[in-house]
């Protein structure tokens, strides 16, 4: 027989006989022991299966051992009750089990065959596409008709079995999880006079046939378990949480550590019984760019909690082999796997963004796509908790999702509602700080006594995933030159050679100067520092965030962008593409403010909001009349940062100087400049005076 195929599928045979007395193996032990107590309807729960005590070390095969564990298993699932009705009643029976992933079936599926050949065993996996409810209620019937009991096997019996099967059904039995009394019992048969303990430790993360390869040939009971201990941690390999950064240091995350904080809060508190289900924050969506560090804060969450992490790519169910039953049984079966880690587990779901939004799927797609969408919101619902008193099939109590995804606007919108992912949290690249506590935690000591905060600035802008690039090519080029790592080594990594022109570099110390020069005297927010390291030039500012923003701000904030090509122009004698050519340059950051101002704010007295904020320059772009309106004032600020530039050249020359001396200038060096050079008063005009 095939693997997972149906046994009987076509017409059954009414003349297939029963299992003689005399064989009495697997179910035929169930059997016995449901007739023992058959006077007695609460029969105590004591281990009633039979001890092959008299196998010898290594006799059982890996059908026998598994078999073992399910007989072990069912034993624990079912009632006296259920096995009179299912062993001992001359009526046909109809049983449904559900098993708690596809790696049971096949095992299972053996095993019921060996038991009494007049039954009629639908055994489905989910991966062949007849492996729905619509497919096989006749040959069900007809099994029915000629007296033959039916059971059904499946991870999902009501998407997976036929509908009459399931609607049938006298007796559901629900297997659980590996257990340690079922995986003893194979180890007793296995290994006769052994006492051995199995933890249940040595159980996470392991399929069944995991544990059946652990029992192989020439190995002691305690070499067994040691085996299925390495298993677990090599199933969980890229789940260890040990060398995560310590949430409570890790600036680098931003304000999305605030919220990770309250995550791992909410998590300890359910886990401690401080809090209810009910109660808690049971998700989050990271979005950001690639390399922010969104997997890391999920790893630093699950430590900061003290709990378990199975981290899951959504990407990695749809291979090129893969169909509609594949993907839905591996997302059944990473909730499920995240249930079996303990009383509370964090799942990380990465790439969430594979399963496409409902109302971006065309006609041909949606008949394929919609089951799956359906699944992943009702696995992550966890308003219809799957193992809470008369639950539903959603997410299981003590499941803590977080979502990862570099394209927020790609994910189901439903994702976000209560109850599931609950609310969606940018990850950010890191600030200087943030920088340079991540070159500490990939340092791991080296450097100890080195001030590494001007690399920090020269890497400002970076992602995490960057950062930890470049500390890995230091380390690279201190061991290619056989001697410890020095801080030189991290500065290389970091700003790697400047091949820029000198004209190059001076045109950037003059841009980068005059937005620093222009900020201080304008007063237009606070200036933290202008660089020119690495491969280009930031000045960075803290803006003034005490009122909304005036017209008189906003202008204010547009010359001192445009200062930068006014400088360009006088100081270098030429403007560069550095100062326009995308809507993020000097020039287009003038156009969206002034497109704002214009197009929907109402301060220039035009009370028609012609466009949201995130459409204003679009709305520009398509109103020629507009646009002449939105440029002639922008001609009027760069006539204004082409004066300033006049009356504070010599500051700005002496500020760009400076930084081709130093690279990087803090704010207060720069204001030591501007207090030591006088304004250049005779070169401004006697109207901007």
């Amino acid at each position: 027989m095939t693997k997972h195929q149906e046994v009987g599928v076509g017409t059954p045979d009414p003349e297939a006989g029963v299992v003689g007395s005399s064989e009495k193996r697997g179910f035929a032990a169930f059997r016995q022991a449901a007739a023992a107590h058959d006077s007695d309807d609460d029969v105590d729960e004591q281990d009633t299966a039979p001890r092959d005590t008299g196998a010898r070390p290594g006799s059982l095969s890996h059908s026998e051992i598994g078999k073992k564990i399910v007989a072990a298993a069912l034993r624990r699932a079912t009632t006296a009750a259920d096995r009179r009705r299912i062993l001992r009643d001359p009526r046909p029976a109809v049983v449904v089990i559900t098993v708690p992933s596809s790696a049971w079936i096949e095992t299972v599926e053996r095993y019921l065959n060996g038991i009494k050949r007049d039954w009629y065993v639908v055994a489905r996996s989910g991966t062949d596409r007849r492996h729905t409810a619509n497919v096989g209620n006749e040959e069900v019937a007809k099994a029915l008709l000629w007296g033959r009991s039916v059971v059904g096997v499946a991870t999902d019996p009501g998407r997976q079995l036929p509908g009459t099967l399931t609607a049938a059904a006298d007796v559901q039995i629900e297997l659980g999880d590996l257990d340690t009394d079922s995986v003893g019992t194979a180890m007793r048969s296995r290994f006769p006079g052994a006492a051995v303990a199995v933890p249940a430790d040595a159980l996470t993360a392991l399929q069944l046939d995991d544990v059946v390869a652990a029992m192989r040939p020439s190995v002691t009971a305690e070499e067994a378990v040691e085996l299925m201990r390495r298993a677990s941690r090599r199933r969980s390999a890229g789940n260890d949480v040990s060398t995560a950064p310590d949430l409570a240091t890790a600036v680098e995350f931003g304000a999305a550590r605030e919220v990770a904080i309250a995550l791992a809060q909410d998590i300890r508190d359910f886990k401690d019984g401080r809090q209810s289900w009910a109660d808690s924050m049971k998700g989050l969506l990271f979005f950001g760019k690639p390399g922010t560090g969104k997997s890391v804060l999920c790893a630093s969450i699950a430590a900061a909690a003290g709990v378990p992490l199975l981290r899951f790519s959504v990407a990695s169910m749809f291979d090129k082999n893969s169909h509609l039953g594949t993907v839905i049984e591996s997302l059944k079966n990473v909730i499920h796997q995240a249930s079996t880690l303990g009383s509370c587990c964090l799942l990380a779901l990465e790439e969430v963004e594979f399963i496409p939004r409902r109302d971006r799927l065309d006609a041909r797609g949606r008949d394929w796509w919609t089951p799956i969408i359906d699944l992943l919101l009702l696995l992550t619902d966890a308003g219809i908790a799957a193992n809470e008193p008369n639950g539903g099939a959603g997410r299981p109590v003590g499941v803590f999702i977080v979502a990862c995804t570099n394209h927020l606007e790609m994910v189901e919108p439903a994702l976000l509602r209560p109850n599931r992912l609950e609310r969606a949290v940018e990850v950010m690249p890191p600030d200087c700080d943030g920088i340079a506590n991540i070159l500490r935690f990939h340092l791991a000591g080296a450097l100890a006594g080195e001030d590494i905060s001007a690399v920090a600035r020269s890497l400002e802008g970076a992602t995490a995933a960057e950062c930890m690039a470049v500390v890995r090519a230091a380390k690279r080029a201190a061991r290619h030159a056989g001697r410890p790592m020095m801080l030189a080594d991290l500065a290389a990594a970091a700003n790697g050679d400047d091949v820029r022109p000198a004209q190059v570099v001076w045109r950037t110390a003059v841009h980068e100067a005059a937005h620093a020069v222009a900020t201080i005297v304008t007063g237009e927010g606070g200036l933290v520092y202008v660089s020119i390291q690495g491969h280009g030039g930031r000045t960075k500012i803290e803006g003034d965030v005490d009122d909304l923003p005036t017209l008189e701000t906003i202008e204010r904030t547009a010359v001192c962008l445009l200062a930068a090509g006014a400088a360009e122009a006088s100081i270098v004698g030429s403007l560069s593409t550095g100062w326009s050519g995308t809507d993020r340059s000097d020039l287009g950051r003038v156009a969206l403010l002034l497109s704002h101002v214009h197009a929907c704010s109402g301060l220039t007295g035009n009370l028609l909001v012609r466009a949201n904020v995130d459409a204003a320059l679009e709305a520009v772009r398509a109103d020629p009349e507009l646009g002449r309106v939105v440029e002639d004032h922008v001609r009027r600020l760069y006539a204004r940062a082409v004066a300033l530039v006049a009356r504070h050249r010599d500051r700005i020359v002496a500020v760009a100087e400076a930084l081709l001396d130093k690279q990087h200038l803090d704010a207060a060096e720069v204001v030591t400049i501007l207090s030591d050079i006088p304004e250049n008063l005779n070169e401004v005009p006697e109207d901007r005076r």
